[in-house]
């Protein structure tokens, strides 16, 4: 098919990249109606589309460059940054992402793009397959932060178990970003748990003890929750089935 080696290397397009890459506005409708019709090509969303392996049916482009090609800020964040990096226990048919530009959800080949306002543009990586994606480091600290969007708690601490040897500086950074006491509260109790796989020193764990509020906090909840106990020495109210499970030990988690 004429220009579909073009439309290979942009990946993911717009109606308007199609008229710059043929130079008339009819041909390029006609192109794209053409295209459509014949399975080249699919809608991911409005004037957004991507090439289709035609031998299986499939775009050329995963999941997660798509969601960050729709704008030039995008990148991969929360769940989906664990996700990307092999270090989820779940696989949802989700991909959450960040950047400037509010994009409304919406789903392409049953798998939803769930857009969240980005608030920072700390250590944002880009991938050698162009992919921009949250470090560990800042992506620890956004689910910790918001744990709706990692997968929950127990998604979470199945996750830190996997990393190892994190570079504290950027948490430490990440944290002073945000500047919360109720999230210096709940990091702090979820890293010292997980201290000696991510090589946490005593004196990150030191200043990030420093910053915490007076008032007690639940670990996976905004508001208060029953059955429950207060670690006294980082103010967090951890839920008991969380305790029972690292009662079996932490370095060697049973998760």
């Amino acid at each position: 098919m004429k220009y579909y080696n073009e439309i290979l290397d942009l990946g993911i397009f717009t109606r308007q990249d199609i008229q710059r890459i043929i130079k008339n506005s009819k041909t390029a409708e006609s192109f794209l109606s053409r295209s459509l019709k014949k399975g080249y090509i699919k809608r991911i969303k409005q004037n957004y589309y991507v090439a289709i392996d035609i031998t299986n049916n499939t775009p050329f482009c995963n999941k997660y460059v798509i969601a960050t090609k729709l704008d030039k800020s995008n990148y991969i964040s929360y769940h989906s940054a664990l996700e990307y990096r092999g270090l989820n226990n779940q696989v949802f048919n989700e991909v959450v992402y960040s950047g400037h530009k509010r994009i409304n959800d919406f789903e392409f080949e049953y798998v939803t793009y769930h857009f969240v306002q980005s608030k920072c543009d700390l250590q944002i990586e880009t991938n050698y397959d162009g992919v921009k994606v949250t470090s560990i480091e800042r992506t620890m600290i956004d689910c910790i932060d918001q744990i709706d969007l990692a997968g929950g708690i127990e998604e979470i601490y199945r996750a830190f178990d996997s990393i190892h040897n994190i570079n504290e500086d950027k948490l430490i950074e990440t944290l002073k970003f945000y500047n919360k006491k109720v999230l210096y509260q709940r990091a702090g109790y979820i890293l010292e748990t997980f201290k000696n796989n991510l090589g946490i020193s005593n004196a990150t764990l030191d200043y990030i003890h420093s910053q915490i509020g007076s008032s007690k906090c639940y670990l996976n909840s905004s508001k208060k929750v029953s059955n429950t106990t207060l670690n006294k020495k980082w103010n967090v109210c951890v839920p008991n089935y969380i305790l029972t499970i690292l009662s079996k030990g932490s370095d060697d988690n049973e998760f």
